[in-house]
């Protein structure tokens, strides 16, 4: 009779355990990340009766198993970080777009007008009222531009803001997972049933962790999880101690652009690139470097490609009065200095000795004061024509890239500031040189760039120096008309004959046109039509002013068209893993109501169980007394 009470009562115990489990099931229906729990029934030891003979011992609950796959719920957070990446990066780059769009066609029409002045010009080149016509035209171009450079500097600051604000949500959720691994392991210790509700808290916070930041987990034999970047590269919670990201200005400080940064052995490691990619962090860095950085640049060289050309025609000119066209720029040229790395040396350069200018500058004699003229000072046609021709030539080198100069010791290398690229740096001919100030050579010409470090204070110079220069940006904030007076337009060209009537020959002295020439602004005015830009292999330039600035629209356009792809894969692959978990942790009403019928059912036929044995041990009782 012992036995079967024995039976009853643990059996009862364990319906219980099993009814418990599953109302726990039903009141965690709704609860985000909660995994369906199951009592696990286990028949007890045997009883050896007689040697030979097994009688059942009931059952009991072995443990409370979790509905769990760790492959399932790791491929879960890594489809989750992937789809908040493209989510941010394609609300950041559709941004862009809406900007490059919405100002697309006033972009064409101002360049159209500006060129379409220029025409007007060529047709009545002695009109007082065309001369200022053009520098209105070329002054409304610069406006608009500039309102773009302005909107695309804010949506800087933006992400700079956002950055910072993701960095703080992201340490505080690491800190939430420390202390939830601190409370598994001192469960892991205390005993073998596994933590469960715990175990769940901590995947929640996991999942909303990926929701900012790529990540990859690795459980550890303690019950704790480390956590790393998607890359695996970026440790971020290692044997239970946390590495707390660190936002703030980068290298460059004059750059104004936040940089990611954690702790090495007591020494700030910079980790922005490391973290490109998943996550709205991830997202956003994405954004930052592949669409508005390249935006930025490819704009910068089609402003720089519309300077260096129109005031190359320019010079290549007299104007009204007969003064050499060089005395005076249509656009601001580009001048742009360096800015220093904030960890250089102690009384290093400040990087204001490092100038970078369009690859050819202005010809000299620069200025020509009369009485002089390029005439007299012995200037030929074949000397402008090939300053010309150079020029032309050094336009289509120009490429949307950022410069960074290293000091070895010896000369400085220059690299891609973004790609980390070495380049090789030439004279203006085109031989490889070396850029070494301290020994002399001071002048490099890279891209269509000319580096001048003529100017550069040698002194506290030491291996690792480092200096960035950004010339395509700096002209989106320079870009404006430098001259005042619509005569000094250079409309007047070569004079088809020398002074002594003879034809135009190379050798021959460089003499403007009679008054009413219009060769040099019918040459400027057909630069909208001549491609400039991008030079292919064989030197041969493939892109107008036009063409360029709608390479930088295209590739802000291919960029989200390419992430909405992505994105819309991404998101498809995680419905699908959501609905492998689901499947396999996610609790189902109908199977949680059929279980409540079931062990309910169960607990009272066990409890019928210790019924019959009380009824029967009061009837032995009562047979012994009578």
């Amino acid at each position: 009779m012992a036995d079967m009470l024995t039976i009853g009562s643990q059996a009862t115990h364990a319906f219980k355990k099993a009814l418990e489990v599953t109302s726990h099931n039903v009141a965690n229906v709704g609860t985000e990340g909660y995994s369906r729990q199951r009592a696990v029934l286990a028949s007890n030891a045997p009883q050896i009766v007689g040697g030979h003979t097994f009688l059942g011992g009931g059952s009991q609950v072995t443990t409370v198993e979790r509905m769990y796959a760790d492959y399932i719920q790791k491929q879960l957070v890594n489809s989750n970080g992937l789809v908040k990446g493209y989510e941010q990066s394609i609300a950041y780059a559709r941004q862009v777009e809406g900007i490059v769009a919405s100002n697309d066609q006033g972009v064409q029409q101002f360049m159209q007008r500006y060129f379409d002045s220029l025409q007007n010009l060529a047709d009545l080149p002695t009109s007082r009222v065309n001369r200022e016509f053009v520098l209105d035209q070329a002054r409304s171009l610069t406006g608009h531009v500039n309102n773009m450079t302005t909107i695309l500097k804010e949506t800087q600051n933006q992400t700079n803001l956002q950055i910072q604000d993701l960095t703080r949500t992201i340490n505080d959720h690491l800190n939430t997972i420390k202390n939830i691994n601190t409370e598994v392991a001192k469960s892991e210790i205390r005993g073998t049933q596994p933590p469960n509700d715990l175990l769940d808290k901590r995947e929640q916070s996991i999942m909303e962790l990926s929701n900012l930041i790529g990540i990859k987990t690795f459980n550890q034999p303690n019950g704790t999880i480390d956590i790393y970047s998607a890359n695996a590269r970026v440790p971020l919670l290692t044997d239970n101690n946390l590495t707390s990201l660190r936002a703030g200005v980068g290298e460059y400080v004059d750059e104004n652009r936040t940089e990611l940064y954690i702790k090495v052995n007591g020494q700030d490691q910079l980790v922005t690139d490391l973290l490109v990619g998943p996550g709205e962090l991830g997202g956003v860095l994405d954004f930052r470097k592949n669409v508005l950085d390249r935006a930025q640049n490819e704009l910068g060289v089609t402003l720089n490609a519309l300077v260096a050309s129109n005031n190359w025609q320019q010079y290549q000119g007299w104007d009204e009065n007969g003064e050499p066209g060089r005395n005076n720029d249509l656009f601001k040229p580009l001048e742009v200095n360096a800015f220093a790395n904030k960890n250089n040396s102690t009384g290093s350069d400040d990087g204001s000795g490092i100038s970078v200018s369009f690859a050819v500058p202005k010809p000299l004699p620069n200025p020509v004061n009369p009485p002089d003229t390029l005439a007299s000072l012995g200037v030929t046609y074949d000397d402008m024509r090939t300053e010309f021709e150079l020029s032309r030539n050094e336009l289509g080198k120009l490429v949307p890239r950022e410069y960074e100069l290293r000091w070895n010791g010896t000369e400085f290398d220059i690299f891609d500031h973004i790609t980390k690229q070495k380049l090789a740096p030439t004279d203006l001919a085109g031989n490889p040189l070396v850029l070494d100030p301290v020994g002399g050579d001071d002048e490099v010409w890279l891209d269509g760039l000319r580096f001048d470090l003529t100017s550069f204070n040698t002194a506290n110079l030491n291996v690792n120096d480092r200096f960035v220069i950004k010339p395509h940006k700096a002209i989106m904030e320079q870009f404006s008309v430098a001259m005042t007076n619509g005569q000094q337009i250079a409309t007047r060209g070569q004079a088809p004959v020398d002074s002594l009537g003879n034809p135009l020959v190379g050798t021959s002295l460089a003499e403007p046109g009679a008054e009413g020439d219009n060769v040099n602004i019918a040459n400027m005015a057909s630069i909208q039509s001549i491609k400039l830009m991008y030079a292919n292999q064989s030197g041969q330039a493939s892109e107008t002013l036009l063409g360029g600035y709608s390479r930088m629209a295209s590739s802000v356009g291919m960029f989200v068209s390419s992430a909405e792809v992505n994105f819309d894969a991404q998101k498809s692959s995680f419905s699908y893993i959501n609905e492998r978990r689901e499947i396999l942790s996610g609790v189902s009403l109908d199977e949680e109501a059929a279980n409540l019928l079931r062990f309910q059912q169960a607990y009272q036929a066990a409890a019928q169980i210790i019924q019959a044995s009380q009824s029967m041990f009061q009837t032995l009782i009562g047979v012994m007394r009578g």
